[in-house]
């Protein structure tokens, strides 16, 4: 498994943080995330890198909040944020492991379901949605334009 390292090139960082992530088991990934990262911080004694990456999980949970009134990108957002807030944060890390394995059990019952439903109904879905969508989008435009 891999470990995230706090020496070196930040892209480095960030990209073995998400190598951890992605191959860890699901409903333990965050919380083994968050045990390595405990023990990495004491090995390094970077204590600035928890004040980084608190700020940069705030930063993602505003991001996130900001982009909801467009439909789609702010679910990244919001799980990068959970990731991050998760390497400081056990509760948090047990949070996002339960959540995934919930969230995998939703998305394999739709999945599912929408495989099985003709083209046409797949379609009118769709289209519904799409509407719904822009229909919310809209009217968070004017309650907040006034």
């Amino acid at each position: 498994m891999a470990t995230t390292a706090h020496t070196g090139h930040f892209g480095d960082q960030v990209r073995e943080f998400w190598r951890g992530l992605k191959h860890g088991r699901p409903g333990h990934r965050f919380q083994d995330h968050y045990e390595r990262s405990r023990r990495e911080e004491k090995k390094s004694g970077h204590a600035w890198l928890r004040i980084a990456i608190f700020i940069g999980g705030a930063v993602c949970l505003v991001i996130g909040g900001v982009l909801t009134v467009i439909p789609g990108p702010a679910i990244p957002f919001f799980f990068l944020a959970g990731g991050l807030f998760a390497t400081e944060s056990r509760i948090i890390a047990r949070g996002m492991d339960w959540a995934e394995v919930r969230s995998r059990k939703m998305a394999a019952w739709a999945k599912k379901h929408w495989k099985r439903l003709p083209k046409a109904a797949r379609v009118v879905l769709t289209v519904i949605g799409a509407a719904c969508s822009a229909g919310l989008t809209y009217l968070t435009y004017r309650m907040m334009a006034g």
